[in-house]
């Protein structure tokens, strides 16, 4: 079966005044249904800020799919009411907790049979026609000096709002993502998530913590991520990762194309 995939939309940097287009629809319609190769789209996160532009990207792309498949990525936390992203008025409304938004996304598609939002707490685990998927943002977790210095100046600390402290909130979303990554079973066809379980040597970041997360193994043949906003086919021990993202400034809107078996025997297209 061929899945579709790409991650790190971001779309405020493309819809808007000046940009390149005018509204979602105008988007979806002029760089990805004419690219459309498969039923299925899997996206890895970081679609956009607002829950109301993600959810009317998402209806909109499902008019060119029958099935979307997409998990949150770090900007679906975000609650930049300090910025353009979001206004304010938005923001206050999630009580300046981020959790509420991720709530939120779950509620307005849990019900939707061609949109599915896999995500640990909502068990982020689902079958389509026979493949077993499971997805969830999979949050990194800062270790050394250097690497909480390098936390304490990204858009992360200040805009994934807790109850908790900087420092409280990045571990536990952490340690619960890794709880629900232990709890899969070993079968799985396909994962999705948004920060890679592997250092990606070519992203430019090195060995920064903020853009990999550690896992005992790797339960899948198979696993689509985002986040680092490089373009990435990798295999390690056996799992082939790839990555799709727009990132910030792309210049052609690449949709890629993946042909899985149930065997769990893969191929490229």
């Amino acid at each position: 079966m061929n899945f579709d995939y790409v991650s790190d939309l971001h779309l405020n940097f493309y819809i808007g005044n000046e940009k390149p287009f005018s509204n979602v629809e105008d988007l979806v319609k002029t760089t990805i249904a004419p690219k459309v190769k498969s039923e299925v789209i899997v996206i890895a996160g970081d679609i956009n800020e607002s829950v109301d532009r993600l959810s009317e990207f998402l209806y909109c792309l499902s008019k060119y799919y029958k099935q979307i498949i997409f998990i949150a990525g770090n900007h679906e936390y975000y609650i930049p009411y300090i910025k353009y992203i979001m206004g304010k008025e938005e923001a206050e409304k999630y009580n300046y907790v981020s959790l509420n938004k991720i709530e939120e996304i779950n509620n307005n598609f849990k019900d939707n049979k061609n949109i599915t939002f896999l995500d640990r707490s909502n068990g982020g685990i689902c079958t389509y026609n026979g493949f077993k998927i499971a997805g969830d943002t999979l949050w990194y977790r800062p270790s050394s000096l250097v690497d909480w210095l390098y936390y304490s100046g990204q858009n992360d600390k200040n805009f994934i709002l807790s109850d908790l402290s900087n420092r409280e909130k990045i571990l536990k979303m952490n340690e619960d993502s890794i709880s629900w990554y232990n709890g899969l079973p070993n079968d799985l066809d396909l994962i999705v998530t948004h920060v890679p379980p592997i250092k990606n040597r070519e992203n430019g970041k090195g060995n920064n913590c903020c853009y990999y997360t550690n896992v005992d193994i790797f339960k899948s043949k198979i696993w689509i991520y985002g986040h680092d906003h490089k373009e990435n086919d990798y295999e390690q021990d056996d799992t082939r990762f790839i990555s799709n993202p727009w990132g910030y400034n792309t210049r052609d809107y690449k949709i890629k194309t993946l042909r899985i078996q149930l065997e769990n025997h893969f191929m490229k297209i």
